[in-house]
């Protein structure tokens, strides 16, 4: 599992399985912050998701249903996301890195209303992801609104690149996911999100 610190953006890794069930206390090297990780209940339930379960064999969708993709490549991430959003009803599909995202969307692009990405993942950056679905837009291609997700990334100039790159909006990992939940219904209404930072 990876986790990121709230204040210098250090990433740490830690072994599931060592972790309590309730959480617990670091103190961050780099920055010497102390902080408390407390993890949502049934977090271990979520972990254990596969990803193939959540995307499904093939890229493609079909009939009429609408789609929120998740790219991100942090597995816990991509699963505590798809059960808030299940859970709201709302469809999901999941790709763990940039190219993956591009190849989901690219096999049916009027299937998605709306993609939460991440900007730091293997094979292509968000930030590609983003230049790409810029192109698609630019070529008459319905791109639905992009939500940046990130805890790495959240400088003025990463805003003002993700803003010019069209998204709708940048949320930090780190916020509640019932605050993440009210800016993913705020940018399928249609309004736009600020950044925390």
């Amino acid at each position: 599992m990876k986790l990121t610190c709230v204040l210098c953006s250090k990433e740490y890794i830690f072994d599931p399985d060592k972790i309590p069930d309730q959480g617990f206390r670091i103190s961050c090297s780099s920055c010497n912050s102390k902080f408390t990780f407390h993890l949502p209940e049934g977090w271990r339930d979520i972990l254990l998701i596969a990803d193939d379960e959540l995307t499904g064999d093939d890229t493609a969708v079909s009939g009429d249903e609408k789609f929120i993709m998740i790219a991100d490549d942090t597995a816990f991430f991509r699963a505590l996301m798809t059960d808030i959003l299940t859970k709201q009803g709302y469809n999901v599909k999941t790709a763990s890195d940039g190219q993956q995202a591009l190849d989901i969307f690219n096999a049916s692009p009027s299937s998605f209303k709306l993609i939460l990405l991440d900007l730091q993942m293997p094979k292509i950056s968000g930030f590609t992801v983003l230049e790409e679905l810029n192109k698609l837009s630019k070529m008459d291609i319905s791109v639905p609104p992009v939500i940046v997700m990130t805890g790495v990334h959240d400088s003025h100039e990463d805003i003002k690149i993700v803003r010019e790159l069209g998204a709708q909006g940048f949320v930090d990992k780190s916020l509640d996911p019932a605050v993440a939940l009210e800016r993913i219904n705020m940018v399928l209404e249609g309004q736009k999100v600020e950044s925390d930072r």
